[in-house]
């Protein structure tokens, strides 16, 4: 089993946190997005909208994150990470949903202008960091209300909804938005509870992020070639 993608990509590491919860294992094909890899025709094969990551199982090609997730699920030993149960299943499913309309669209380019920019390059855009922070509030609020009486996303299980929220506030708290998170007091007792987990701390340590002094496209790149 192969996955496409870098571990900077919010997308990849929701992947990989979700193959560390099954205990399973793959290659991680290092798609060096920065300097454009993700464009190049190879890559096109994997994937028609130039997009990562992406699953090789055999002959087996899948692209988009959920459909990734939910088939490593499936096939792969390990606790469940979708409920078995209707009502939790639903509520699962609906944050995810949550998440992809409301709260990423809002949220990826700030994560963008604070973090990714300097090695994207470019003009820091203030407007767009200012637009991200206005409308986080709403979404934000939301799910910490229902946090107030859930222990995880879908109720009671830590399930594919969680891990798909997950990365954004991590990159939420280095992008030196960390109130947003800490001024919700059940939001940030759910951070605590599921960035606690030994998977989330594998994939989240597991080589240089984005907004380390010394990470760059190269190092990251060599750190993959070890």
């Amino acid at each position: 089993m192969k996955i496409y993608g870098h571990p900077w990509s919010i997308n990849t590491r929701k992947v990989l946190a979700a193959l560390a919860e099954k205990g399973g294992e793959a290659e991680l094909v290092f798609i060096n997005v920065p300097v454009g890899e993700h464009l190049a025709q190879t890559h096109a094969a994997r994937h028609p909208f130039l997009k990562i990551p992406v699953l090789g199982d055999g002959d087996l090609v899948v692209y988009e994150t959920i459909a990734i997730m939910r088939y490593l699920d499936r096939t792969l030993d390990g606790p469940a990470l979708m409920p078995s149960s209707a009502r939790e299943g639903a509520r699962a499913d609906q944050w995810i949903s949550v998440a992809s309309s409301y709260f990423i669209p809002l949220v990826h380019p700030l994560l963008v202008e604070t973090i990714f920019r300097r090695h994207l390059g470019g003009e820091r855009s203030a407007a767009t960091i200012e637009a991200g922070r206005s409308a986080m509030p709403r979404p934000l609020d939301v799910l910490d209300a229902y946090l107030a009486s859930n222990e995880y996303l879908a109720g009671t299980q830590f399930s594919l909804a969680d891990l798909y929220w997950m990365p954004y506030l991590e990159y939420l708290s280095h992008a030196g938005e960390g109130r947003a998170i800490a001024d919700r007091r059940n939001l940030a007792a759910w951070w605590e509870r599921v960035s606690s987990r030994p998977a989330w701390r594998q994939v989240a340590r597991g080589g240089l992020q984005p907004y380390d002094a010394d990470a760059s496209p190269e190092a990251i790149a060599r750190l993959h070639r070890r």
